[in-house]
């Protein structure tokens, strides 16, 4: 396995606070909280593959988004979505061929299932990898963008900053909350951004009254 690099820092881009280090966890190049990220992303992908290529209608007399301000008719299909479609094949195909080359193993087979199935058994190797901030980058952008292209009213809502506490220490991430329309096959959650905090909808009744508290302390 790759060992890290010095210092012992977050390679990862952080969409809040950027310019604040993040320690990287142990024996790894991203902090708990993208560590944790890359295998959630890594397991939503193939969803919102299909997702995206649900909205490529691939039949001549489908309707396309319309061209803003003119009388132009629809296009027969989304370039947003065949754009991020060769994205996402080109950017899965060039990971796992690093992970197999540099592991000495035999790759998946070319479909999104298959690949981010068997990456996310190397979640761990990715995480102490030198590039692993440009990896888990690289999927937080594609999940990013599948969301602009499905429903952008399903990108993460920011909760507010996170109340845990890591080895004693105050963690200083944000709160998401990943909320699923009826029908999608992964779980709504709140997740932290640096911390491995992550809690289906069973648990977030109860954390949420710990929150207010502990925000209402944090305040006073």
């Amino acid at each position: 396995m790759p060992r890290r690099t010095d210092p012992a820092l977050c390679q990862a881009t952080h969409r809040h606070d950027p310019g604040r280090p993040r320690e990287a966890a142990d024996g790894l190049n991203l902090c708990a909280g993208c560590h944790a990220a890359l295998g959630r992303h890594l397991h939503d992908l193939p969803d919102l593959h299909a997702d995206v290529l649900a909205e490529l209608p691939t039949a001549g007399d489908s309707a396309g988004p319309a061209v803003s301000g003119s009388r132009t008719p629809p296009l027969p299909f989304n370039p947003r979505a065949g754009d991020l479609l060769s994205q996402m094949r080109h950017d899965l195909a060039r990971i796992t061929s690093i992970v197999a080359i540099e592991r000495g193993l035999i790759g998946p087979p070319p479909n999104p299932g298959a690949q981010c199935a068997w990456l996310e058994r190397h979640t761990d190797w990715l995480a102490a990898h030198p590039d692993a901030g440009a990896f888990k980058d690289v999927f937080a952008e594609l999940v990013g963008r599948a969301y602009n292209v499905i429903d952008p009213a399903r990108l993460p809502l920011v909760i507010g900053p996170c109340v845990e506490a890591v080895d004693g220490v105050p963690c200083d991430g944000m709160l998401f909350a990943t909320v699923r329309r009826d029908g999608d096959p992964t779980p709504s959650v709140i997740y932290c951004d640096v911390c491995p905090l992550e809690l289906d909808t069973t648990q977030w009744h109860r954390f949420g009254r710990r929150y207010l508290r502990a925000r209402e302390r944090m305040a006073g």
